[in-house]
């Protein structure tokens, strides 16, 4: 079965499918409501109101439909995201309102929250041990970002993957664990994080110490 990056791009847009949207909403609210483990394929046919074969021939299996459950949250939550991004004035505000946007949208939402607490084992090998494929995604996606603040001239890098790497691996990390000096939840730490490591890397001659250049 594809990975999740994979799974993000064989993903059919909301609203060119109407089906796929309503099978992958009640999938979406089923695992929610009930959990991953406790769902079936079934369960999420009844909801949507199709029947069990439509929902095999959309998603192939129960793995596939939960691959391409997460993939749709994380395209929407990158969406809310690049709106936030265009509004900020600065390099250093698009980043801080980043990372606390991740805290906010894992912390509130109707799944990723109830899996890292109760089904920790369906994100933690995706995201750690086997974590290849979902760095992979948050670092491109991350990358393109970047790259166009370095071609409008707002930041310099000469390795944007590299630092996009970095900051996918911060964002994981933080997301995991919640507990430290620097945390999602606290807007203050988040621009200490952003200030200390990724500025200097972004903005030659950036003071860690003023905030300026």
């Amino acid at each position: 079965m594809p990975p999740i990056a994979e799974a993000l791009a064989m993903t059919p847009p909301s609203g060119e499918d109407a089906v796929f949207d309503r099978v992958a909403a009640a999938a979406l609210a089923e695992f929610a409501e009930h959990g991953i483990r406790r769902t079936s394929m079934e369960d999420v046919a009844r909801r949507a109101g199709v029947s069990r074969m439509t929902v095999f021939r959309r998603f192939e299996s129960k793995r596939g439909l939960v691959e391409i459950v997460i993939a749709r949250e994380v395209r929407r939550g990158m969406e809310e995201l690049d709106l936030l991004w265009e509004g900020a004035e600065t390099l250093e505000d698009r980043l801080v309102e980043g990372f606390a946007f991740a805290g906010r949208y894992v912390r509130n939402h109707p799944l990723f929250e109830g899996i890292l607490r109760r089904e920790p084992e369906v994100l933690l090998p995706p995201l750690t041990i086997d974590g290849g494929p979902v760095l992979g995604l948050y670092r491109s996606l991350i990358a393109k970002r970047l790259q166009a603040e370095v071609d409008a001239g707002r930041a310099v890098a000469s390795d944007v993957d590299g630092v996009a790497e970095v900051i996918a691996r911060l964002a994981i990390s933080l997301l995991l664990t919640r507990d430290g000096d620097i945390t999602l939840d606290d807007s203050d730490s988040v621009v200490r994080l952003v200030r200390l490591v990724l500025l200097p890397m972004l903005l030659p001659g950036f003071d860690r110490r003023t905030g300026a250049r």
